[in-house]
């Protein structure tokens, strides 16, 4: 039995939606853990759901946070935490029952820092085309790599954990990344596992750490999709360096870079001039 924490928090999800999140890591085996959810839009419902799902093994620790970001979300978590391994996972992905254990498991490795599992999209309608391109697909924050383990530079949102011991100092999420009210910003991970990297730490995709990732219609749009690739970008420019791809690109990216381009470089160029102003 590994022990580790999860931690989740809700912006604006509705109950339903946050609830079958909550019931699948009520469902998680062979971790003793406890599941911080932080709730940026709390209410009583919630808190008594999370008293249902109290079991011998899963503690649920309800508490309500001032709303600002998911980025403060996380580091509040990071404060509470009191185990060295903290799980974090979306409230709008759904972890299969042995997800949990396959992260820790990881962490519990003396050289990894922080790990990243695979995430699977279900549609709740049928995809735009635009979809087939990688740089577009990514946006809805969805990764498979398989089921094997790998080394990567970098892991996605909605399914990864860190190891706060071992991360020490690194171990924080820049709050001038990431998501808040209206503002589809991320890199805040990336960010992370860069800090990570600087310093000879290791990061590690786990293929059997999986997670189904709900696309919700509102983000099947064009104007979703291309307002995400401008914040995207934004993010980019405040971390810092030149835009690039972080997988190879394929024939649906080249085809369709003439449409993504220029949310892409208007993005860029408003974080540049955010950059510069310091704000």
């Amino acid at each position: 039995m590994i022990e580790t924490t999860i931690t989740l928090t809700r912006y604006q999800e509705p109950d339903d939606l946050v609830f079958k999140t909550l019931e699948c890591l009520a469902r998680q085996s062979r971790v003793r853990a406890s599941v911080l959810f932080l709730d940026q839009n709390p209410g009583a419902e919630a808190e008594a759901f999370c008293r249902k799902l109290d079991s011998e093994n899963i503690r649920f620790i309800y508490t309500p946070l001032t709303a600002r970001s998911l980025s403060y979300a996380r580091n509040t978590a990071i404060t509470t935490c009191k185990t060295d391994t903290l799980l974090f996972i979306d409230t709008d992905a759904y972890a299969d029952e042995n997800w949990a254990y396959e992260l820790a498991s990881m962490l519990d490795r003396d050289d990894i820092a922080v790990t990243g599992g695979r995430i699977l999209p279900e549609w709740h309608r049928k995809p735009l085309l635009l979809s087939h391109a990688r740089v577009v697909n990514e946006q809805y924050s969805t990764l498979d790599l398989g089921e094997a383990e790998l080394t990567t530079k970098k892991v996605i949102g909605a399914n990864f954990g860190i190891n706060i011991k071992r991360l020490g100092t690194d171990a924080y999420f820049d709050e001038k990344l990431g998501r808040r009210d209206g503002i589809l910003l991320g890199g805040e991970e990336t960010d992370l596992c860069e800090r990570a990297v600087g310093k000879g730490m290791g990061i590690r995709y786990q293929g059997k750490a999986i997670v189904h990732h709900q696309i919700l219609p509102e983000r099947i749009t064009y104007s979703w999709i291309f307002k995400r690739l401008y914040y995207a970008c934004i993010g980019r420019a405040l971390r810092g360096g030149k835009p690039s791809p972080s997988h190879s690109m394929s024939a649906w990216d080249y085809l369709f870079m003439p449409i993504v381009l220029a949310s892409y470089a208007i993005g860029y160029l408003k974080g540049l001039k955010i950059r510069r102003l310091g704000r």
